[in-house]
């Protein structure tokens, strides 16, 4: 592989990292035409530096009303989150909201605590009653402990009840988590972290540790929580679309947009693109809505005619974004891109290699000769190994490069970034990146990086990856 100039630093550990300028607004109404560098969305916490890694993920479940900061503006990214807090977030993500502030004020409690709930968060007593009627806790639970921090094994069990799992995590019981302080897991929680992992939400150590005591942090829980709302789309049905924009427009008047449950926004526009199978089609868009764009986020209503995105829609609304790069312009209208081009351009190889701490590491090779494919995939990380080859290791390669959305207009450092982030793997914990792949149009992304040694204790958090909170609450509490 090629060498590049630059070297690894602490840039991986902020891959998902939200700037602070100015915002846009495309105008109601007309069509838009792409111009320049999109301004970035900004997050409004004194603290947010903090905990840079996060950035991304706090924005995004801010913007979904599912995270909050404190009254003197800061986030407290590195406060552990406590139990009420976990509680309200998980309700307020499942779109229960209205029916937590629907309960009876003189609605019982039948917790051990109760009496300690109703006086120093009675604010909170509403969405307890949500989180029991929706199945957020276990038959066996006789308090809330609403102010004990939440550590990582009861969130996991909390996120997969989120999800509706628990039928799934009772036949997990019986099985031994592959962490080297599987022993150290509640029998009755091993079901639940089983689940959580397989299903993404959450991961062990680079030294095979899950460390089910672990508290979790106001920045863990924000990319924890994001992770959890991508499996409540992809439960409800939700499809990824990708193409180029044809038309945006956004009006005055909003819609609430709930699905299963959750709300993802209001309606106040639509979108039309033209896919790269050469079809057309519309759907309804929030301006608030947060895309992704290479390291950061724009504002829906920041995206224009001609813009490459992939979308994912829920019920012909547009859930979820990605802003793409689109090809580089000569200056000439024929140099626009052309819905009809990428669907030419498919990856014939790709080699990947990522050593990790703990001598953890992630290879895959991917070879498209002529239709006939051949793949393999390792990963490692402390006592836990995965080993895919043939099929079922290219089916996961190609998956990677659907979710990552990486087509032959990628910019190398787009496309590193997004491949670490649908890999689940911790910015902080990489030492050695090598990536190549090939396109059958003949382009190339070729890219070698190394972290410098200064900087490989920096950034270790275990949860700072994204292919996953923090909020503060109420009132007399000093948060909101």
């Amino acid at each position: 592989m090629k060498t590049a100039r630059n070297l690894l630093t602490l840039a991986l550990v902020i891959i998902l990292t939200v700037g602070l300028a100015g915002m846009t607004s495309a105008s109601s109404g007309k069509k838009a035409d792409s111009k320049g560098a999109k301004p970035p969305f900004a997050l409004d916490f004194n603290d947010i530096g903090d905990a840079d890694w996060a950035e991304a993920y706090i924005a995004k479940m801010k913007s979904k009303n599912v995270l909050q900061g404190f009254e003197d503006g800061s986030f407290r990214p590195n406060q552990p989150v406590t139990r009420v807090e976990a509680i309200v977030m998980a309700v307020r993500l499942l779109g229960l909201e209205d029916q937590a502030k629907a309960q009876k004020t003189d609605a019982k409690l039948h917790f051990k605590d109760a009496e300690l709930i109703g006086k120093k968060y009675p604010w909170a007593k509403g969405y307890i009653l949500a989180a029991l009627e929706n199945g957020l806790f276990d038959a066996s639970e006789q308090a809330v402990q609403p102010e004990k921090p939440a550590s990582r094994v009861w969130i996991a069990g909390l996120l997969v009840k989120s999800l509706g799992l628990q039928s799934e995590a009772l036949h997990e019981m019986t099985k031994t988590p592959a962490f080297k302080d599987a022993a150290a897991i509640p029998a009755g929680s091993v079901g639940y972290v089983n689940v959580a992992v397989e299903k993404g939400i959450i991961s062990g150590y680079p030294d095979g540790t899950f460390k089910p005591n672990k508290n979790v942090t106001r920045a863990e829980i924000a990319a924890l929580l994001d992770r959890t709302s991508g499996g409540l789309l992809d439960q409800a049905g939700a499809v990824k679309v990708s193409g180029v924009i044809q038309n945006i427009e956004f009006n005055k008047t909003k819609t609430p947009a709930t699905v299963s449950g959750s709300v993802y926004g209001s309606v106040d526009g639509s979108v039309t693109i033209a896919t790269y199978a050469n079809q057309s089609f519309t759907y309804g868009i929030s301006s608030e809505l947060l895309v992704s764009y290479h390291t950061k986020y724009v504002r829906a209503d920041q995206l224009a005619v001609h813009d490459s995105v992939q979308l994912v829609v829920l019920d012909n609304i547009v859930k979820e974004a990605v802003l793409l790069d689109a090809k580089p312009n000569d200056g000439g209208k024929d140099s626009e891109p052309k819905p009809d081009e990428p669907s030419k351009v498919t990856v014939v190889q790709l080699e990947l290699e990522i050593k990790l701490t703990g001598q953890g590491k992630v290879e895959a090779e991917y070879e498209n000769k002529k239709g006939k494919i051949e793949a393999e995939f390792e990963r490692k990380s402390g006592q836990t190994r995965e080993k895919l080859e043939g099929k079922p290791a290219a089916a996961a390669i190609e998956k990677w490069l659907s979710d990552a959305a990486i087509t032959e207009r990628t910019n190398p450092e787009d496309a590193l970034s997004k491949l670490v982030s649908v890999l689940n793997v911790n910015p902080g914990d990489v030492q050695e990146i090598e990536l190549s792949v090939k396109f059958s149009n003949g382009k190339e992304i070729n890219i070698e990086k190394k972290q410098p040694e200064q900087n490989q204790s920096k950034g270790k958090h275990e949860d700072s990856h994204g292919p996953g909170n923090g909020k503060g609450h109420g009132k007399g509490n000093g948060k909101k």
